[in-house]
């Protein structure tokens, strides 16, 4: 038996998370500048998936920013926390400050695979 997106819909099952990632994932750590995590897909089914931070996460004068690239260029000892908030030490006026940035705010679940939003 086939569904449609509205009988899908209609049974309250979501297509896709929009942002909020850590509500579906488990199992979420850094690697490097890798997210990794292990999603749920619409099955129930657990999958490992990954994103590169460092090509979407830059450092915009001390602070962690969405729709750049590049902070482990200048950003040091960096942790993401399993809530999904992602941690660094960036430097401001020659003195490296902590900072962070919640990447719950646009990095979703879509169906096991982790997606910017």
């Amino acid at each position: 038996m086939k569904l449609s997106s509205v009988a899908i819909l209609a049974l309250g099952i979501p297509l896709a998370h929009a942002g909020g990632f850590a509500s579906s994932c488990a199992n979420i750590f850094l690697g490097g500048t890798w997210i990794n995590a292990l999603c749920r897909n619409s099955a129930g089914t657990y999958i490992p998936t990954a994103k590169d931070l460092n090509a979407e996460i830059g450092n915009a004068n001390g602070l962690l920013v969405r729709h750049s690239s590049g902070y482990a260029n200048t950003c040091r000892d960096c942790s993401l926390t399993t809530a999904g908030v992602f941690k660094c030490s960036c430097p401001r006026l020659n003195r490296y400050q902590s900072v962070s940035i919640n990447l719950n705010n646009f990095l979703s679940n879509q169906n096991g695979v982790l997606a910017w939003d």
